[in-house]
């Protein structure tokens, strides 16, 4: 998307008219205010390294221990996977479902997607069905809370500290660093950075 075209602000839909911006500047709506992109210097390279970044901690996430608990003699070790499969044990089919979907399936999906445009780009070639796989990134993007997990496994860990002994293991702070890596992905690769290089990429 070329300078003095125009895209819809993202709250009010009003039309704003893209003026010819220096690397780092926001673009903000001219009626409410509301951000709507920011450009970025080095875009495309950094977002393929951070999406990578975010996929290898995702993975490494899933390989060791996510959290351990001893209380009365007795200790017990969870995984991110383990914990979806928990609670599909006691009952809770559709908080299972939820659970892997929002801070595990999606993810990963998202990021394969991202990857799968975005290397093709780098590397001077055509993507495969860039208009569905860009489509399906901005279909996926809301639903991945990847964030409000940790926020909630926080809280948590707040709430049962006093029952019994945690420890936090590697695959925790890999998530953590998962969820930084992630979020900066999403940030830079933005809506219209992504469409951005869409259309440059058909040309």
């Amino acid at each position: 998307m070329q300078a003095n075209s125009q895209i819809a602000c993202h709250d009010c839909d009003l039309l704003i008219t893209i003026p010819e911006m220096e690397e780092n500047h926001t673009l903000f709506c001219p009626g409410c205010r509301c951000k709507q992109f920011t450009k970025y210097k080095q875009a495309l390279d950094s977002s393929i390294s951070f999406a990578l970044s975010a996929l290898i901690m995702l993975v490494m996430a899933n390989g060791f221990p996510f959290l351990s608990f001893e209380t009365q003699g007795q200790n017990r070790t969870i995984t991110l996977v383990q914990a979806s499969q928990e609670m599909y044990a006691q009952g809770f089919v559709l908080l299972a479902v939820l659970v892997y979907a929002f801070i595990l399936l999606l993810p990963t999906l998202y990021l394969i997607s991202l990857l799968s445009l975005l290397i093709p780009i780098k590397l001077k070639r055509s993507p495969m069905a860039p208009i569905f796989v860009g489509r399906l990134i901005g279909y996926l993007l809301p639903w991945v809370m990847v964030e409000v997990f940790v926020v909630g496994v926080l809280v948590a860990l707040i709430k049962v500290i006093e029952l019994a002994d945690i420890i936090i293991g590697f695959s925790f702070w890999a998530y953590v660093g998962f969820v930084i890596f992630f979020t900066l992905t999403a940030n830079i690769a933005s809506r219209h950075q992504l469409w951005s290089w869409i259309e440059n990429a058909r040309r």
